[in-house]
């Protein structure tokens, strides 16, 4: 069979959501069975600890199936993630009470607007970041800021791995640019490519995302659209 010569997007959209369709079933199984198994308890601790990274190694698949869904909606022009709009400050403050992917601290500036058009699409970014986070960086840790920039809701994760190479940052949340940040420090590729992910979900609200910082400091920027508070109607 001779490759092709172009993909459709429809086409190779479609084919990625039958993949996710697919491959979530049997993920959901061996969730359902690796629960079954921690619930009636086994025999030693070395049994425990596999059933516990089987577990975990589920949870990344569903993740990396969750990442692949966005991009399928987005070939097909579909929105990758709806998402309210709402107080990005608000969403992003949980952080430092949830269950994390490594230790983070949120600023959040105590002046100016941070309503955003899909703001709920920022804690999974973020999520996604901080992810990224724990696999490039050998003490990982993460300070997240929010803050407005003229009519933009702006959110900076920063960390103390290698930032993101200058000729690099031009095409690291593109699909082709993909290849090239695999295998470098510098380059900090995300599993299941999550940088193209990024930009896919953020796309879809009319956010962008960029790379900056430098060795020791490397930043990620998420620029959302302001968006007007919706007011309660009145009594």
């Amino acid at each position: 069979m001779s490759k092709p010569d172009a993909i459709n997007a429809d086409e190779m959209g479609h084919a990625l959501g039958l993949l996710v369709h697919d491959l979530r079933n049997p993920a959901a199984t061996i969730t359902a069975n690796v629960d079954f198994l921690q619930e009636v308890g086994v025999a030693d601790t070395d049994s425990v600890e596999a059933l516990q990274d089987v577990k975990l190694a589920v949870g990344e698949l569903r993740r990396g199936l969750d990442m692949v869904a966005w991009i399928s909606r987005w070939f097909v022009g579909q929105v990758p993630l709806e998402a309210a709009n709402g107080d990005v400050g608000v969403f992003l403050e949980r952080l430092e009470r949830a269950d994390t992917p490594v230790p983070v601290k949120v600023e959040v500036a105590s002046d100016g607007q941070l309503y955003a058009r899909g703001a709920q699409v920022a804690v999974e970014v973020v999520d996604l970041l901080l992810h990224n986070t724990r696999a490039n960086v050998a003490e990982p840790s993460a300070v997240v800021r929010v803050r407005q920039d003229a009519d933009r809701v702006v959110i900076e994760v920063e960390d103390s791995g290698e930032a993101i190479a200058p000729e690099l940052r031009p095409s690291a949340f593109t699909l082709e640019g993909q290849k090239a940040l695999k295998g470098r420090a510098d380059g900090r590729y995300s599993r299941f490519i999550g940088l193209f992910a990024a930009a896919v979900v953020l796309d879809g609200v009319g956010g962008k995302i960029e790379a900056d910082g430098r060795s020791g400091a490397a930043i990620f920027r998420i620029r959302l659209q302001g968006a007007r508070p919706t007011r309660p109607p009145d009594d």
